[in-house]
């Protein structure tokens, strides 16, 4: 019997070892390098979905519904090597602050009661960010414009980056970042295609106006 329970434990020991073995040399590589390659491919998707939407609005040019980031707000940055040191200036200042913004969302997601309600809004206002940055960043929209329209517009960007972040709290964390993996493309190519001013001011007449501006950037800007 003593044989049996030495031999059962024997074995128990060396599946447990060889699961981990297979978790930590195959499963959690496997899981980053999926990560990357899927972060590659977003900026290949934006890329091709922005090209399609810029080819469409050169072709109406003269439409009332074309989108104004593309003429007023990208003449603003200067040619030339000016015009190249404000955007990498620009992306860096972003990288800095969404990182802040999202350290923040993490801490208040502990807050007892109002935490996960708070957490699933502003990840929610994260996700959306991070699928229309791709376009502002094409047409070369200036980053006060947009975090000034995003922060006046906040209702707006909480409800189209919600269903991104649904997953998280109905499956586990593996399986809901898979879930978001697939979501996440679909939404930067809508994002592509929205014309989200004059949707917004179409749907400000349901509300009469009266969202107020919500500094959701102001500790992550003074950090900064």
């Amino acid at each position: 019997m003593r044989n049996t329970n030495t031999s059962c434990l024997s074995d128990s020991i060396i599946m447990s070892f060889g699961a981990l073995l297979f978790v930590v040399f195959w499963f959690y590589p496997l899981y980053i390098f999926s990560f990357i390659i899927s972060t590659l491919w977003y900026g290949d998707i934006a890329k091709h979905a922005l090209a399609v939407v810029k080819s469409k609005k050169l072709d109406a040019s003269q439409a009332p519904d074309s989108d104004p980031h593309s003429t007023s707000v990208s003449a603003d940055r200067p040619e030339g090597f000016d015009g190249v040191a404000i955007g990498v200036g620009e992306q860096v200042y972003s990288i800095l602050l969404l990182t802040i913004f999202f350290a923040e969302v993490t801490v208040i997601g502990y807050i007892p009661y109002l935490g996960k309600a708070m957490n699933f809004m502003l990840l929610s206002l994260m996700y959306a960010y991070y699928c229309f940055e791709y376009k502002w960043n094409f047409f070369a929209v200036s980053l006060n414009h947009r975090l000034d329209f995003f922060e006046s517009n906040w209702a707006f960007f909480a409800g189209f980056g919600s269903p991104c972040v649904l997953p998280i709290f109905f499956f586990s964390p593996l399986t809901s970042y898979g879930v978001m993996a697939i979501l996440y493309p679909l939404f930067v190519m809508t994002a592509a295609g929205t014309q989200e001013e004059q949707t917004i001011d179409e749907l400000k007449s349901l509300h009469g106006g009266k969202l107020n501006r919500i500094p959701l950037f102001f500790v992550a800007k003074r950090l900064t």
